[in-house]
Order: structure tokens, then sequence, then C-alpha cells
């Protein structure tokens, strides 16, 4: 299982700070000459023909010479454009035949410059085909030194398909892998980097980056778990490389400038399955860091455009997953580390509750900006910079819908052509033993089954007044032995079928003796027993399962015990086979011993907690908590057996987990909610929340 994961980024890094000229062989900006000038002390010795660079270890300089011996003195600063540039304190020489020996200790960039500015401007691309600027004015590419398995060059980018990010086994024996199925990495950005030495300390340093960047990736991620063990990892994607050489007075300046595309992932322990995501991204932001005045400062803004896809999942466990792709620049003087700058675009899943296929998650994409300075070659002075952040958080979408109970899993039934499996204006609804689920259709006349996930197992029905045929059904229910019985309201009667729509039985007619409805709306059905509450008389009436009539109770009223439009009924297990029964108008919920006996009651009209505008359906789960299906408010909630309010669910609308006119409630076996929210002609699945 994957999901496309798409990201088109454009990242423009820029950061204030007066502008240097320039003073090096790459400079973009022609050196200053009117007021400007580079100052050298005067015991540097730069390395020039007469000395070949051999090796550098130990604190010792090594190097063959060529000609004359040159005079090194102690104390001295040597410096030299070999072996990725270096600059030492010179403590003592010996020569043993064509070979010199000096010994070193690190010295700064500022033991030697007096006064003097650097400033380059380089690219750091995939452009491999250009040395120098082309057709299109870029400068050269740097180069391509490392990259990860499964990475190849392809047309100026980097193919990112049958990459593995991350592939091992816990200590626990549990695997995880994540990969990138396909993808691709376009990068051309430009490293604009200056300093600005005077009087041996550095009084302005400025680096920022400039350039587009666009990623596209399919990845999945896959345990075998679940994971005992937490697992923060980055990996390499591909490194490029370039070496300036530039020079203040006789000075050589040699900069080592290194951009990586790191992709990082991290998962929680107890994840389990196969998750992907996917995302669309676009950004034009600012980041840079500027030292000046003995002080830093830096940028970072963004106006971030994100759009999600649909992802796929199906885990388990509870987890918080991420994924990310970083461009990270570091800049070397003579191989020391300096500036690091840090930018890319953040996305992941996260938030995950589960027994699959219950799942609470959020999609999210943020910009990540990370600048630091350390101890280099510049000078040891300048105090140490360390910033990280992550802003332009935006959260592209969430779900499945969540309470602090419940989180939304699933609808199905309003596909946009009428047909199986959609619904016209579903009524009642029921779920057997097996989890499979019974929706009765008011209006297309027809019951409809499906698995607990959804799917169209087979309908049966049509308007009618024979066996098998209704005339706008109500609530249906489900006995334990799979019997399905449904109220046939327009018909005035009860029918009986098997779990595949065979016709059993039926009874009823219309009147108001015993057995006789005026719009039978409640059906519920179990022990042995059924009951039907029989609305246009305000009352419920009790069968055997065969339809025999056993008793009724109820009248028209507002006391105990009688009813204004009673709806749905159901039957509570565990206690004593008390009967539940939403008494519509009323805004209440009532219940009744077996025969009838009033034993509680509680609503009330309103929109608080425990009040109703209109209990049009009622059922009991296994544990004994009793949900209620409130018309008019348009949510359903959850109570003990004795009435005590516990949580709620809904509003007016048609996202996940809104409704509009709820019309009944179902729960399984497991605790899952069924919905009917009949004017958004669906069906709509709820699980209670991993704690």
């Amino acid at each position: 299982m994957k999901v496309r994961l798409r990201i088109g980024c454009l990242l423009a890094l820029l950061a204030g700070g007066a502008a240097l000229s320039g003073c090096g062989t790459d400079s973009t900006t022609a050196p200053r000459s009117d007021g400007a000038f580079t100052a050298v002390s005067g015991d540097v010795f730069v390395v020039g023909d007469s000395l070949s660079f051999a090796g550098d270890a130990d604190s010792v300089l090594t190097f063959d010479v060529a000609g004359g011996v040159p005079r090194i003195a102690p104390n001295s600063i040597i410096v030299g454009t070999d072996n990725g540039g270096y600059i030492r304190r010179v403590h003592s020489t010996r020569l043993e035949g064509k070979r010199l020996f000096v010994n070193v200790s690190p010295a700064y960039l500022t033991d030697a410059v007096i006064s003097g500015r650097i400033d380059t401007t380089l690219a750091l691309g995939f452009d491999l085909s250009a040395r120098g600027a082309g057709a299109s004015g870029r400068a050269a590419a740097g180069d391509l030194i490392q990259t990860a398995p499964g990475v190849s060059v392809s047309e100026g980018g980097l193919s990112l398909a049958g990459m593995t990010l991350y592939s091992a086994v816990d200590s626990s024996g549990a695997s995880l892998s994540a990969t990138i199925t396909q993808g691709r990495i376009e990068c051309n950005p430009q490293l604009d980097l200056s300093a600005e030495i005077s009087l041996r300390g550095i009084t302005r340093f400025r680096a920022t980056i400039t350039g587009d960047l666009s990623l596209t990736c399919d990845a999945t991620v896959e345990a075998s778990g679940p994971l005992h063990d937490a697992l923060l990892f980055e990996t390499p994607v591909a490194t490029v490389r370039r070496i300036v050489f530039q020079h203040i007075g006789r000075v050589p300046v040699v900069e080592v400038v290194t951009m990586s595309y790191i992709a990082g992932f991290t998962v929680n322990a107890g994840y389990s399955g196969t998750s992907a995501i996917g995302l669309e991204a676009a950004d034009h932001v600012q980041c840079g860091m500027v030292y000046g005045h003995r002080g830093w400062s830096s940028t970072y803004s963004g106006t971030p455009q994100f759009n999600a896809h649909p992802f796929q999942y199906e885990s388990g466990g509870q987890a918080s997953i991420e994924l990310y792709v970083v461009p990270r620049v570091r800049v070397d003087f003579y191989g020391l580390p300096c500036a690091r700058l840090e930018l890319g675009p953040s996305f992941g899943l996260s938030e995950l509750d589960a027994g699959f296929p219950v799942l609470a998650w959020e999609l999210w994409a943020d910009m990540r900006g990370r600048t630091s300075f350390q101890r280099s070659g510049l000078d040891g002075r300048v105090p140490t910079y360390d910033s990280s952040q992550r802003c332009c958080r935006v959260t592209l979408d969430s779900g499945p819908f969540r309470t602090d109970q419940y989180v939304f899993i699933g609808q199905w039934g309003n596909d946009e052509i009428l047909g199986d499996p959609s619904l016209y204006y579903p009524k009642g609804i029921a779920v057997d033993r097996a989890g499979d689920v019974y929706v009765s259709d008011n209006w297309g006349n027809f019951v409809k089954k499906f698995t607990a996930e959804g799917a169209f197992l087979g309908s049966w029905g049509g308007v009618g007044t024979g066996d098998g045929a209704f005339d706008s059904p109500e609530k249906i229910a489900v006995d334990e032995d799979g019997y399905v019985y449904v109220a046939d309201g327009g018909n005035n009667r009860i029918q009986k079928f098997t779990a595949d729509g065979a016709f059993v039985a039926k009874w009823g007619g219309e009147g108001a003796g015993d057995g006789e409805f005026r719009s039978p709306v409640g059906v519920a059905a179990a022990g042995g027993v059924v009951y039907v509450t029989d609305s246009g008389n305000n009352r419920v009436e009790k069968f055997s399962t065969s339809g025999v009539f056993l008793g009724a109770w109820g009248t028209y009223g507002t006391g105990s015990g009688q009813f204004n439009g009673p709806a749905g009924v159901a039957i509570v297990s565990g206690d004593g086979g008390s009967v539940l029964v939403a008494d519509c108008h009323n805004d209440r919920v009532q219940r009744f011993s077996p025969d009838g006996l009033p034993l509680s009651s509680w609503g009330g009209f309103g929109t608080m907690d425990d009040q109703f505008d209109c209990a049009v359906d009622v059922t009991a789960a296994a544990g004994g908590a009793v949900f209620a299906a409130d018309l008019g408010n348009d949510r359903f909630m959850r109570f003990t057996r004795d009435g005590i309010f516990e949580t709620k669910l809904g509003t007016r609308g048609t996202a996940p987990g809104q409704f509009d006119h709820p019309e009944a409630v179902a729960v399984d076996s497991r605790g899952y909610v069924y919905v009917v929210d009949s004017r958004n002609r669906r069906i709509q699945e709820f699980a209670p929340r991993v704690k």
C-alpha cells in the first residue's frame, strides 16, 4: 500500500546585512579599490612552488622540497591550498634530506589577516553538464560526491526511485522499512558567503542561500510489529561539493562548501502495519545568518502553501510517524567546519490511534530552518550561534474526526449515481453478531446489507404491499439467531426475514387493537421477544418472534410511561431485559421493565449535554452504555444505563463527524458506533479512541 507524495517547493533564502566587496577569484562582485585595502600580517608564510605538500598528521605538516629550502620562522603563520586548505601556527621545522617537517598547531584566518574581505557566490545544484555559466546564466554546479543506494543522476536532477530510507529489525524482532518507490529532486541553489575582517577580528559574517528546489516522491512505511523501540534516523540522499580559492592580499582563502540532502524518518514505539503520505507543497521563504557588531541576527520567513493528497493506511498500534527532506549547507574554511545552514520542507503523518482500522491522524507540513556558526578557521573569538526552529506549520488535513472518546473511520452510501450501494433516505440500522450492517432505506423501500467497512453485500425489497415489499420502512432490528425485523411503516406491519432477505413472516395491520399499528417506527428483538413502538397510537407493543401479541403499554401524554411520538426502541442485555424507548416529541429516553413498568427517564428539550431536540432512536451496547440519536441537534450522545451523560459527537454539516438529521444509531460487539446520517444519505462509522 502506498500513497503518492508530491512536493513542489521554491526555496529562496535571503538574509539582510551589508553587501561586502568581493576580493576572490570566484567572486561575482569586482573588488573595491577606492578607499579599500587588504592588510596581511608580516609573519605569514604562503606555501609556493618550492614546496610540494606531502601530508598532514599528528600536528606535523610534511613537504617535499624542490630547490632551496625556504626559511619559515617559528611563531609565524603558514597557509596553503593543498589538502582542502590549511592555516597553522609554526613551532619548529626540521629537514631530512629533501623532506621538510613543520611542527604546527591550529591557527585562525584572523591570525594572518589584519583586515580584508571575502565574497563568494557559487552554485550547488545538480546541473552537472555545465562547468561555468551556461546558456541559462547559472554558475557551475558542484561535484556530486555521494549518493545513497538507489539514487542516480538523471537530466540535471536526482532520481530517488528505489531508495531505501531505512530497513532494520528492532530488539523485539519486529522489522521496519521505509522506502521511496518513485521520486526526484531538482535543485540549483546559490550560496552567497561573505566576511569582513578588521583589526584581527571578524566584524561581519554573512551566509545566505538562494535557489529553487522541487521534490517528488512516493513513500511507504511498513512494519511487522509492533515495534518496541522508538526510532530516529537520518540518511543522506546525495551530497554536492564545491571548493573555492580566494585571496586576501597574498593569503589564500580556501572554502569547501558542501550541500547535502538529508532524508529523515522517525517512528515511535508501538507502530505496526503500512502507512503512506500524500502532499503537495510550495513556498517562497527567506533564511540566512548575519554576524555583525558583536552579535548575531537571522531571518526566516515564508508563505507556505500546502495541499494534501488522500493517504492510505493499514496499521495498528499507537504511533507518530514523520518523514522529511532537508537541504543542509556546510561551509569549511581550511577544512574546519564554519557556517551551517539547514532548510527544507518537512511533512508527516502523526497521532495515530489504533486497532485497525481505527486511526486518529494528522497530516501536516512545515518549513524547517537552522543556522549555526562554530569555532573555525575564521576566528575562534566569534561567539557561537545556534538557532533551530520550525515555522510555518500548516495542518493539511486531520482525521478521522475525533472527540475525546471516538474517531471517525469511514462512511458510505451517498454515491453520486443512485443505485446499489447508494442510499436515498436511510432511516434504520442494525448490526448482527457477524458484524454485518443492515440499513432500511425509507425512500428507496429497500433493506441493504453491508460489511462493517461499508462494502455492499446485497439488498431486498421494493415498493408494494406484498410479502417482502415495503412502503416507507422505518427502523430495523436483528435478533441473536440472525433474523431481520423491519418496521414497515406505510403498510402498518412488521416483516421478518432471514439474513439474506428471504421472507419469513409478517404481522400487524392498521388499527388501535392488540397487534395492530398506526405507523410503527421502532423495532427491537432479543431473548425471544420483539418490541414495536406504535407511534401513531403512542404505545409499545410486545410480541413473540413469530408475531404472537404478548402485551402493550403507553398512552399519549408527558407523564411517566406516556409518549408523544415514540420512535426507536432497544433491549438492554444483562439488565433483566429492560426496554429503552426514544420518546421523540417529549425529548427524552424512558426505561421500562420487560412488562412496561416505568423505571427511569432522562432528557428534556434543549441543546445542552443530556438534552434532546427529538430523541429519535436509542440502542444499548453489550457493556450497558446507551446511545441515543438526537435528531434536531444533529448528534449522538452516550449515557450510562441509568441515563448519566458521558459523551457526545456531532454538529450540523456534511464533513466527517457532522450530520443532517441523524435518524438512527447502532453499536456492534466491538463498541463501534454506526450513525444513519439521513439527509446526507450516508452511514458514518465511529470507533472508541484507544486510550
